[in-house]
């Protein structure tokens, strides 16, 4: 019986053991860590700039010095820029060789047909764009800079004042045409006379000289000539490497 009661004691003894061992065991198999902040993604899709611009800037007419203390003449822009939402053209307007105005914006994205304006002091001869520099944006206002060709050169000539007046006066056979205040206008706004027409009649389809008209230092002159038949005429003002031209006509035959 004494035997009996120490294997139960002894199997008591073994089961206490283990109780008390289990939570040792579990609080041996907790882990604690701590954690660590990650990296926060904070890169955007990039959208790129705008290409390099391609094309050209031209004058598309000539220019005239007038009574305005500026000069003006059209330009047309025929641009190209991949992935640009708008682009603007900007150069620097050189009259006979020197540069006159600086940064000037002659045409964009919506309005390709544009002008270009300088002092009227640079006086008569040539002028052409060069520096010639494209601006384009793309949709998030990225910038990109491009240089185009120099542009054409193209004549810059004075032109006649408002006041110039011509009337024609037919007596039996006698033709009499006089001009008045035939004057251009220089650099500097003075005027200076012109000193000679052109006498023109409109005979089998074209135009044709018949006279000429020499005018004093006021731009004033007359000249006669005889003639039996009723013609058409003008008086013609030819257009030369430093004087625009021009013409005044008379509405019917005389």
């Amino acid at each position: 019986m004494n035997r009996r009661l120490s294997q139960v004691a002894l199997s008591a003894a073994a089961a206490l053991t283990l109780s008390l061992a289990a939570p040792v065991a579990a609080q041996a198999s907790d882990t604690t860590v701590t954690a660590k902040r990650g990296p926060v993604a904070t890169a955007v899709s990039t959208q790129a700039a705008p290409a390099a611009a391609s094309g050209s800037v031209r004058f598309t007419r000539s220019a005239v010095i007038g009574s305005s203390t500026s000069v003006y003449t059209s330009t047309r822009a025929s641009v190209s820029v991949p992935g640009a939402v708008s682009w603007y053209v900007y150069a620097d307007v050189f009259v006979n060789g020197a540069a006159r105005v600086r940064n000037d914006l002659v045409a964009s994205n919506n309005y390709p047909t544009g002008s270009a304006s300088w002092p009227r002091s640079s006086g008569y001869g040539k002028v052409q764009l060069r520096n010639v520099r494209v601006e384009s944006y793309d949709a998030n206002y990225n910038r990109t800079t491009s240089r185009l060709p120099d542009s054409n050169a193209v004549p810059v000539r004075r032109g006649t004042t408002y006041k110039i007046a011509s009337t024609i006066q037919k007596r039996g056979k006698k033709v009499t045409i006089r001009a008045k205040n035939w004057k251009v206008y220089n650099p500097n706004g003075s005027t200076s006379a012109v000193r000679k027409l052109t006498v023109k009649r409109y005979y089998k389809g074209k135009w044709r000289g018949v006279k000429h008209i020499k005018l004093n230092r006021n731009g004033s002159g007359k000249v006669t000539f005889k003639q039996k038949k009723k013609f058409k005429y003008r008086v013609y003002l030819a257009t030369t490497s430093t004087i625009q031209g021009t013409y005044m006509y008379f509405p019917r035959k005389v």
